[in-house]
Parts: C-alpha cells; sequence; structure tokens
C-alpha cells in the first residue's frame, strides 16, 4: 500500500514540477556512464543529478561535530564523491543514486556566485534536476515557531529598494521605501512543485527540543508557541540580517501590499540570489525554496534587541536543522 502511494505522489510531484524535469527525474541519470568514467564526471560524460540541494553553510567539520544544514545530508546519503567547480564555495558532493548537495556560503552574493558556477559547469548536466534550498531561517511569531518549516511560494528581495531616514524628509508608510520600477523584487516559485512539496513534508516526523518549549512560552502569539509543524508562505531574503518588530511590520508590508505575494513567513539570506540565477539559466520552475524555523525575527515582551540577538538561547537551531532536513529528504527519496 505504502508503494503505491508513494508512486502517486511521486508521479503527481513530477507532473507538477513539469514535463521536462519530469522525463529527466525518472530516466536521466545515467548511473552506468558515471560508474564508468572513473575520473568522475567530465565535459564528455557530464553528471546529470536528479536532485541539486543547497544548504549555506555547515557549522565545523562535515562529519562527527555539531551539525549545520549539510552535515546531514553527508551523513545520510554516502555522498562518497566529489566534484570541483570553480567558483563554488564548496565542492559538489554526490552519489551514484543521483543526489548531489553543495553549500553555497551565507548571503546572496556567495549563493549566487556558487550556483551560477553550478549551472554553468560543463560537467554538469541539469536540464532535468530538481533543485532545494534547504536551510535555517527566522520567522514572525504570529506565523511560525521554533522548528516549523516552510515550503516557500515566492521568494522577496528585502535589499532591493530605495530608502532614506526620515530625518532627511518625509517617508510614507515604513521607513522611507519606494518602489525601484526598474528591476525585479521578488519571484513567484512553481505554485503546483511547492503544494505538492508541501504534502509530502506533511509526512515528516518533526523533532523539538525542551529549550525550544520553554522559550516560546515567552512570546503571547498563539502560533508561537505551537509545537513545529510544516506549512507554506513567502521567504524574504536579505543580506542584511535585520531584527525586531519595525523591521517585520516593513517586510510583512512588502510582502503583503506592495507585492502582493502574501504574508512573509520566512526570512534569509540567500534564496532571491539562488532564485535569480536559476532564473537567468531557465531552471525557476525546477526550484523549491525549503526553510525551518531557528529563531524569531523580534525579541519577547520585556527582551531588548541585544538580548535577543546575542544572548538568548532559543533552543530553535537543534531541531530547525533536523526538521528541514526531515521534510526535505522525504522529496528527495521519492524523486531518487
Amino acid at each position: 500500500m505504502a508503494g503505491k502511494r508513494n508512486r502517486l505522489i511521486r508521479r503527481n510531484f513530477l507532473k507538477a514540477a513539469g514535463t521536462a524535469i519530469g522525463g529527466g527525474v525518472l530516466a536521466g541519470f545515467e548511473a552506468e556512464k558515471v560508474a564508468a568514467n572513473k575520473g568522475g564526471p567530465s565535459t564528455e560524460s557530464p553528471f546529470s543529478p536528479k536532485v541539486v540541494v543547497l544548504p549555506a553553510f555547515e557549522v565545523g567539520d562535515i562529519k562527527g561535530d555539531t551539525a549545520g544544514e549539510f552535515q546531514l545530508w553527508y551523513k545520510n546519503y554516502d555522498l562518497d564523491k566529489k566534484l570541483e567547480i570553480p567558483g563554488t564555495n564548496a565542492p559538489l558532493y554526490y552519489n551514484e543514486n543521483g543526489l548531489a548537495v553543495t553549500p553555497t556560503g551565507i548571503g546572496k552574493s556567495a549563493a549566487t556566485t556558487t550556483v551560477t558556477s553550478v549551472l554553468s559547469s560543463p560537467k554538469l548536466k541539469l536540464d532535468n534536476t530538481l533543485f532545494i534550498t534547504a536551510g535555517i531561517a527566522g520567522t514572525p511569531p504570529d506565523v511560525g515557531t521554533l522548528g516549523s518549516v516552510f515550503i516557500s511560494n515566492a521568494v522577496v528581495d528585502w535589499d532591493l529598494m530605495h530608502r532614506w531616514s526620515r530625518k532627511d524628509g518625509p517617508a510614507d508608510p515604513y521607513a522611507a521605501m519606494k518602489l525601484d520600477p526598474s528591476s525585479e523584487k521578488y519571484y513567484k516559485l512553481n505554485d503546483g512543485l511547492a503544494s505538492i512539496a508541501y504534502y509530502i513534508g506533511q509526512q515528516a516526523n518533526l523533532t523539538d527540543s525542551k529549550r525550544a518549549k520553554q522559550y516560546r512560552e515567552f512570546y503571547k502569539e498563539e502560533t508561537a508557541n505551537r509545537e513545529p509543524f510544516v506549512g507554506m508562505g513567502t521567504t524574504i531574503c536579505g543580506d542584511e540580517y535585520w531584527h525586531g518588530s519595525t523591521f517585520s511590520n516593513q517586510a510583512s508590508w512588502m510582502c503583503s501590499e506592495l507585492y502582493d505575494v502574501g504574508r512573509y513567513a520566512t526570512t534569509e539570506q540567500e534564496d532571491y540570489g539562488t532564485a535569480t540565477a536559476l532564473a537567468r539559466y531557465g531552471y525557476l520552475d525546477q526550484y523549491l525554496s525549503i526553510r525551518s524555523v531557528s529563531n524569531f525575527d523580534q525579541p519577547h515582551p520585556g527582551q531588548t534587541i541585544n538580548e535577543s540577538l546575542n544572548e538568548a538561547d532559543s533552543g530553535g537551531f537543534g531541531p530547525s536543522v533536523q526538521n528541514v532536513f526531515r521534510v526535505s529528504s522525504e522529496i528527495v527519496d521519492i524523486v531518487l
């Protein structure tokens, strides 16, 4: 019964991703060719991964210590091969089942450079590849909670705006922001792909921590006090690591009113750069952004900004790293 269900989900998942990626995910990985090429992928015999996962960072080593965004992929999928690609933040680790993973580095510039380098490598054939960002993020306490996981249906650029100080002139409605009409500010992602990923993600067994349960109680919002869950919403991306209710209100206005892409669910530093690179190369419809909540993006009542940013132990990091892996790996397993 489970096998029949997984085949049905897989078929719907591939259909949602489009015919180009669907055909390749089923048949595009040439395992025999890769195995025969003892020197690894080459321009004559490129590697065609079914999935490329794009975490941002690792805490320390790639194995044996506290796990960041990359380590659980390395540990659980036997990524025993690696390909050095000029311009990337780290090697592309992969296996013969068709999974490849590389940490992009933190921030939009690092992510854009890494992803562009991967996309332009002649040693890779990516027409039929699913790309997944799997990383941690912040959330407003009325939308998410520590350890919850969100599938993104849109990516907004926080930085690409005109801003000035109220001291230098009138500003309406938020922080003297106005729309720059000459460039893109957001991407709407593949709705069908995101919806199927959201459904698959519901099957994941999410974890929690004792400290996270205690820390949630400092917040008055009902959602902040929930156990970890899987949701869907917009992610807002900025190189600036902003914090506090003032900027949160601005982010909410940008997403909901200015760009009309819905209430933002997560805040992070890479996905707009990743999406831009994929869009320029024609792969945006083959992209999933999956983010798990490691922190609230504002202090709780009675807590200062400095305490919230620099001193607080929310207990959210461990569950967020585990949960984004658990949800993303449910999807990866079906594709593989």
